[in-house]
């Protein structure tokens, strides 16, 4: 169901005393047409003025309602309320008559800015800028140079062409901006305004024909009413305005008639886009149910989804709690779109938890509804393939665990055969050649056999603590004797840093948690005297609701990631393999803490 937030509730007064003021402001301007002395019968043109104004303030309002964030209903508003402006010309007194002499194509600068906008409300491009800019410019400043040195309306016109006597204003009223008469001047200016009024509308019309040829499919179904009935009115007016700068005026009034007809339709074309969006809505939303209803395989229910939704560049994304991240239906992570990117993300829940993510063309984002009403039809559908990708997000991430174990494996490995033979073994073969020399000078030389066993029996030793090292690195023979408390505490006495061991559990562990726990322990006190410029560190390892808590904490730099190392990524694995999960809180200038968690039988 559409539910409209505070927000758009609170506009609605305003908006109604904006909707009031329209209808004033439209009658007003009839009545001056109807009575003004000096302007010609114009037959139904008051009420197609009626019609054209008040429906643009009326499509403006209710856009602007829908959608208060959209400049394009303010732009609507804006265009029905300065239509209104222009039958002050018609006025008998001075003063409302020059104004609207001024304000006559304040108008088109607002329509211009609205179908260049339009749908989105904003300007994509330096060239739309510069077109509006022109706009704006030919309706305020180009529009009013002529009159400072016309006498009235007709005589903006240049005295060269031939002007019908219809054209002529005998009994207008003066005209208060006039600096000094200059016929010759007026209608040089008159011609240089028509024509930038002539390569505006032009503009607008390619640039309207570029976005109808770009837009994709579900684009087009929102754009092509108002695209359509602007781009004819933005030609025709181009027309006229040629027309009329050459004194072409049978053909200007023509076309005038022309650009009218379509410029009364692109309100209702506006409108009709809207209720054929709905109607296309409930239609896609429909035929998305039942398509649902045939239980579709995972691709069927993307294809499902970028039909209803006219995107066929549309991609799911399925939400990882766990992970807090999204993945394909192959279980592969997925990265969101940059800002300002052409591709946007609307989130779907189901039952109040976030399920899947719909990656789609920025356009959509003018028809919310739709893509949220079709992501609610296939939310149950995508809580299944959301499990489905979670459990192949798994099997990928162990696939990847398992593959960075037997690395880390074959890497210790290589270490262990290095360090042999580099170490120990060296000063074993060392000490075998020493053992036979030794041997013969002892036959011959007694007091040199006795110096040479001295340095024989100092290799042995420093070979033994070689080797006691590498069994530490290994694994700890105090680990499988005395228990983690006392390996830890192993590890506390050759820190160079203070560690304080908060809490330790009072039964030993299972063997392999404890493992995974001294590591844990292990390889967080080695960073943090390599790397976290630390004082002191704590350790606690604690049990809860048969799981093992193992957590170091530290009073360095910060700023660590878990993807810093292959040390870190390797206890992640680890952990994992014990179907546990290794977190790390790092924030730069506030110290580092690891913690792990273990299941384990107590």
């Amino acid at each position: 169901m559409l539910r409209h937030n505070p927000p758009v509730a609170t506009a609605v007064r305003p908006l109604a005393a904006l909707a009031v003021a329209g209808c004033g402001t439209g009658l007003a301007a009839v009545a001056i047409m109807l009575s003004s002395d000096h302007a010609a019968d114009r037959g139904a043109y008051p009420f197609l003025a009626l019609v054209i104004g008040w429906g643009f303030i009326g499509a403006g309002l209710f856009a602007w309602w829908r959608r208060p964030g959209n400049r394009v209903g303010r732009l609507m508003t804006m265009v029905g309320f300065a239509w209104f402006l222009a039958p002050l010309s018609d006025s008998g007194a001075a003063l409302p008559h020059t104004a609207g002499l001024f304000l006559e194509l304040v108008w088109g600068g607002f329509f211009g800015h609205m179908l260049l906008a339009f749908p989105s409300g904003r300007l994509e491009s330096r060239r739309e800028r510069a077109i509006v800019a022109g706009g704006y410019l030919l309706t305020t400043v180009l529009q009013a140079l002529p009159l400072l040195f016309a006498e009235g309306r007709a005589r903006q016109e240049s005295p060269h062409l031939a002007i019908p006597a219809s054209r002529e204003c005998a009994g207008c009223p003066r005209n208060l901006a006039l600096i000094e008469p200059d016929p010759g001047l007026a209608g040089a200016l008159f011609v240089v305004q028509r024509s930038v009024v002539m390569l505006v509308g032009l503009s607008v019309c390619v640039m309207l024909v570029g976005r109808w040829h770009r837009a994709t499919p579900a684009q087009r179904r929102s754009l092509a009413p108002v695209l359509w009935a602007g781009g004819v009115t933005g030609a025709f007016v181009a027309l006229s305005a040629a027309a009329e700068s050459t004194g072409l005026y049978a053909v200007s009034d023509a076309t005038a008639w022309a650009y009218l007809a379509a410029f009364a339709c692109v309100p209702f074309a506006f409108l009709s886009g809207l209720l054929r969006s709905r109607l296309h809505r409930s239609d896609a939303v429909s035929e998305l149910v039942w398509r649902l209803g045939e239980a579709p395989t995972p691709g069927k229910l993307r294809d499902a989804l970028a039909d209803a939704l006219g995107d066929p560049s549309l991609t799911l994304a399925y939400w990882l709690p766990a992970q807090g991240r999204y993945v394909e239906a192959s279980g592969r992570a997925v990265e969101l779109p940059a800002a300002g990117s052409d591709r946007v993300v609307t989130p779907i829940d189901h039952e109040g938890r976030p399920v899947a993510a719909i990656f789609h063309d920025a356009f959509l984002c003018e028809e919310p509804e739709l893509v949220r009403g079709a992501g609610a039809a296939a939310a149950l559908s995508l809580e299944n393939e959301r499990l489905e990708a979670e459990l192949r997000a798994r099997l990928e991430e162990l696939r990847a665990s398992r593959a960075r174990l037997v690395e880390a494996g074959d890497t210790e490995r290589r270490r262990i055969e290095r360090d042999l033979h580099d170490g120990a073994q060296q000063r074993l073969v060392s000490l075998l050649l020493n053992l036979k020399l030794g041997r013969r000078k002892a036959e011959s030389n007694n007091e040199g056999a006795a110096g040479l066993l001295d340095g024989i029996e100092a290799e042995l030793t420093h070979a033994l603590a070689e080797l006691r090292t590498l069994a530490r690195g290994i694994l700890p023979p105090v680990l499988s004797d005395r228990g983690l408390e006392a390996a830890i505490e192993e590890l506390r006495s050759r820190s160079p840093i203070t560690v304080e061991i908060e809490q330790m559990p009072e039964t030993r562990l299972p063997d392999r948690v404890e493992v995974a726990a001294y590591f844990v322990v292990s390889e967080a006190l080695t960073n943090v005297a390599k790397h976290a410029e630390a004082s002191s560190a704590s350790v606690r390892v604690a049990g809860y609701e048969g799981r093992a808590l193992v957590e170091v904490s530290d009073d360095g730099v910060g700023g660590v990631e878990l993807a810093d190392g292959s040390g870190l990524r390797g206890l992640a694995d680890r952990v994992g393999a014990l179907e546990g999960r290794l977190e790390l809180d790092s924030p730069t200038g506030r110290g580092t803490t690891i913690r792990a968690e273990i299941p384990c039988a107590w």
